[in-house]
């Protein structure tokens, strides 16, 4: 057989970008090294970007999807008997696409050993220097230590060739942080008023605001909001299927954006 190359670190930038966050917002580093190998198995399992898309998100978000990493994980110890929640990773789905996280998930310790085999082979190589940075600790083989062990690359579907990630060009698609917005009969809002309620109330978080006016004689019936990141729509919805507000005295109804939906995804 042939000898594996090491990873090539230049090409996990997001992912040692990332690493850096989780240690700073709080998360141990080997909680942080850990977490960080289930996202990177996930990506390898199909889950498109996984990381890409969690780092185009505030600390806030960031620290919500990290504690659903950290309870899976802990289901995943070899001695727990805790079984895997039928409520699994409910924000951490979003980003499953088509694919079920459900079904990635039926034995577990296929899981454990996978993650497990990314975080020796590519974690704690990408993330040796950062490590060392940060003064801190992980467990390698039995051992403690600091940043400093022989990884190679796991045989999974992650790219070593991949380019680096640019969030100024390379961000999570517009349909996925916007939502689609009806008002009740004769009683629309206007784009500032909604604008001004949304980042009130989540923070200072939407793009653009878009109502669709047809005719100026007639009032509006629906719109669209765009936030910055995904992280917000997916805060407001959570499962619901409709969420319902009231704005300066009208009812607003939101629901999830779909591509194409009334014209709506041509608008600017």
């Amino acid at each position: 057989m042939g000898t594996v190359q090491a990873p090539n670190i230049v090409a996990h930038i997001t992912e040692r970008l990332l690493y850096r966050r989780l240690i700073d917002i709080g998360v141990d580093p080997e909680e942080s090294m850990n977490v960080m190998a289930f996202w990177m198995w996930l990506e390898a399992q199909g889950f498109k970007e996984v990381v890409r898309k969690i780092s185009s998100n505030n600390d806030k978000f960031l620290n919500l999807v990290a504690e659903e990493a950290k309870a899976v994980l802990a289901t995943l110890f070899p001695l727990s008997s805790k079984p895997i929640s039928q409520n699994l990773c409910p924000i951490t789905s979003i980003f499953s696409g088509s694919l079920s996280i459900h079904d990635i998930f039926g034995n577990k310790e296929t899981v454990s050993e996978g993650v497990a085999d990314v975080r020796s082979r590519v974690c704690f190589v990408v993330f040796k220097d950062v490590l060392e940075e940060k003064g801190g600790k992980v467990r390698f083989g039995g051992a403690e230590v600091e940043g400093d062990g022989d990884g190679v690359s796991v045989g999974t579907k992650l790219n070593p060739f991949a380019r680096e990630w640019n969030p100024a060009i390379d961000r999570v698609p517009e349909e996925e942080r916007c939502l689609f917005l009806t008002f009740s009969k004769g009683n629309p809002l206007t784009e500032n008023q909604i604008f001004n309620f949304f980042n009130q109330k989540y923070g200072t978080c939407v793009e653009r605001v878009y109502v669709h006016w047809p005719d100026p004689k007639k009032p509006a019936l629906f719109g669209k909001v765009v936030f910055n990141t995904c992280s917000v729509p997916a805060i407001i919805m959570g499962r619901l299927h409709q969420a319902k507000f009231t704005v300066n005295s009208k009812p607003l109804w939101c629901k999830r954006f779909e591509l194409g939906k009334k014209g709506l995804a041509k608008t600017k």
